[in-house]
């Protein structure tokens, strides 16, 4: 295989990140259409604690690498993505925290919580996959989900209009999907531009195909864990084209 051109590179990967569109996942698309209960997003958003609570790990295997590698060129938009994650006054994982107090969970009853199929394969091959793999490599793991969920029109940005209008749930509980509809952008357009001015030869195009690959099937199984606590379906997995109506137990949501 030759190297591709940067533009129609960076368009394959696209069209790989779009075979799992993010904003048609099961637990984006019933949010947005209505379709799950409070209580059934609360047990998703424990879910979503689980996974969140390991991005330090995974968002520190990328700042190791890029440093073990001396990927000047790297480092810059790594660490800067590592400070908007880890930095501040409040860590992604605080603001997730304020979601489960609104629900009357504490963080040591979610720590406790039983992980989903789902969650346990997302958790494990992002982190994996950002351990063993170089910096770039990790970059595009990230990049074209953080860029699917960021923006005004994001998965992210969707939901948190239906959380704080359809569903009442208070600004400060959601705000952890305001943040993403705020920043993913930004960390998705910048990581994309690694990939498209350091990914030009054959070699270095093929591993960052199969990085983004691994990290949008990897961040999908942390949706389809989700789903599959708020429903009990523990064998369910969304493949892009799973229509939404089969994840519903019949006796509690609308049927299509």
């Amino acid at each position: 295989m030759v190297a591709k051109q940067p533009d129609a590179f960076i368009a394959e990967l696209w069209d790989i990140a779009n075979g799992l569109f993010m904003p048609d996942h099961p637990w984006f698309k019933g949010i947005v259409e209505h379709r799950w209960t409070r209580e059934q997003i609360i047990l998703g958003e424990i879910q979503h604690y689980l996974r969140v609570r390991t991005n330090p790990i995974f968002f520190g295997y990328i700042v190791t690498n890029v440093a073990s590698e001396r990927n000047y060129a790297l480092m810059d938009v790594v660490m800067e993505n590592f400070m908007e994650e880890l930095g501040g006054e409040k860590t992604h994982v605080d603001i997730m925290l304020q979601f489960l107090a609104h629900a009357g969970i504490t963080r040591e009853e979610a720590d406790r919580a039983d992980p989903a199929p789902g969650t346990l394969a997302a958790i494990e091959m992002i982190r994996s996959g950002c351990q063993n793999r170089s910096a770039l490599e990790g970059i595009a793991l990230l990049a074209f989900v953080e860029a699917m969920h960021g923006g005004p029109d994001g998965a992210a940005a969707r939901v948190f209009r239906e959380l704080t209008g359809h569903y009442g749930f208070p600004r400060e509980a959601a705000a952890t999907y305001e943040l993403h509809a705020e920043q993913d952008t930004g960390h998705g357009d910048r990581q994309i531009a690694m990939v498209r001015e350091y990914a030009r030869d054959e070699a270095t195009q093929e591993k960052c195909r199969r990085a983004v690959r691994l990290g949008c099937e990897a961040f999908n199984f942390e949706w389809d864990g989700h789903v599959q606590a708020m429903t009990g379906k523990r064998d369910m997995y969304w493949s892009g084209k799973t229509p939404l109506k089969l994840w519903h137990p019949e006796a509690r949501l609308p049927r299509d």
